[in-house]
């Protein structure tokens, strides 16, 4: 019991840091999303199969850094024996599989028990922004636009 708040304290700091780099993550793909789309639009059906690809690989990228946060940091705690353990438990933890965190040590286990519900809840808005953007890409008006959200701000209008 000694240990929780220190458990609490380290997974709340990695949760943060989750966060942040998912938002920035987010955000650059929304933004490479919109220069491609505005200014090297191929054909709409060629579009339609490379921007969805680009993202879903930009994904894999944001969460990969995620993961490797986490690993990093039982892996510098000195919680694993190797690095290649490390990333196999915190992919395990973090993808919600889980099975993985019970092989950290005792007194640090609630981590990667925290690993799981954030990497949840963090896939869950990966998926959110993957279905907008694709409910954008695949739609037929070219003069519907996306709502505010993760791909697209409502444009101002000027009065």
């Amino acid at each position: 019991m000694h240990n929780l708040a220190a458990q609490l304290l380290l997974s709340t700091a990695l949760v943060s840091a989750t966060v942040v780099m998912h938002l920035i993550g987010l955000g650059v793909l929304r933004r490479l999303v919109r220069l491609h789309l505005e200014r090297f639009l191929l054909f709409v059906h060629l579009d339609r199969v490379i921007v969805p690809m680009g993202v879903v690989l930009g994904l894999f990228v944001v969460h990969g850094s995620e993961i490797w946060l986490y690993a990093l940091t039982y892996w510098a705690m000195g919680l694993t024996d190797s690095l290649e353990e490390a990333l196999f438990i915190s992919t395990s933890s973090y993808s919600t599989i889980g099975e993985a965190a019970g092989l950290l040590p005792a007194n640090w286990r609630l981590v990667g028990v925290l690993e799981g519900v954030n990497g949840m809840l963090l896939i869950g808005w990966s998926t959110a922004f993957l279905f907008q953007l694709l409910d954008h890409i695949m739609s037929d008006d070219e003069e519907v636009q996306a709502q505010k959200g993760a791909i697209a701000r409502r444009r101002r209008t000027k009065r």
